[in-house]
């Protein structure tokens, strides 16, 4: 079963883009031991397409040779918060509209594969300067949300899990900056993910 993890650098964690095979230290890596022990007859093929840094619009010009050209079985996205992040680190405005039909663009694409999808919803953790990314990426996720369920493609909530751990743990048990996961909050991404896949192996 050949699964390939495509998204920024939630997805990236770090790892080695020299080596195709890398799955870098975040909850790739963590999902792909998971699954290895719970279904150890199964030959998997796991790969990490994260790139740190990017968008939508990054996304779409590699899902040809990043996924399609790869002929999954299942495909996990996770995009979005670079698009609301960078209007504060690097001045890029994505506007809701660009958005949109973006993620339609690139869900349309991987439906295209015949593969399992399922997306990840991109999170902000109330940290530093992070909540003046609220406004914005809670759009962001109403967009995504609604393509989603228009599309019946799974979606695992990622930010509505993390606001309510965080109402009684310190957010910085999940992040280290609002954006990226710790290797608790990596767990916890990873803990979805085997939920979704394990529907498909059963």
């Amino acid at each position: 079963m050949k699964i390939i993890f495509f998204g920024d650098s939630i997805t990236e964690a770090g790892r080695n883009a020299l080596d195709p095979a890398d799955l870098g230290t975040g909850y790739v890596k963590i999902a792909a031991q998971k699954l290895r022990l719970l279904y150890p007859e199964t030959k998997f093929e796991i790969l990490n397409r994260g790139v740190g840094g990017d968008r939508t619009e990054q996304l779409l010009a590699r899902i040809q040779t990043d996924v399609v050209d790869e002929q999954p079985d299942c495909v996990c996205m996770q995009v979005g918060i670079n698009d609301v992040w960078h209007r504060f680190l690097i001045g890029v405005e994505v506007t809701p509209e660009d958005f949109r039909a973006r993620y339609e663009e690139l869900v349309r694409i991987l439906k295209t594969t015949g593969a399992r999808i399922f997306l990840l919803q991109p999170f902000v953790l109330n940290m530093d300067d992070k909540p003046r990314l609220r406004p914005y990426l809670a759009k962001f996720n109403g967009i995504i949300r609604e393509i989603a369920d228009r599309e019946g493609v799974p979606l695992l909530p990622m930010d509505e899990i993390f606001t309510g751990v965080t109402q009684d743990i310190a957010p910085s048990a999940f992040s280290v900056d609002g954006v990226h996961p710790t290797h608790r909050g990596c767990r916890y991404i990873a803990d979805q993910v085997v939920k979704e896949i394990k529907k498909y192996l059963a």
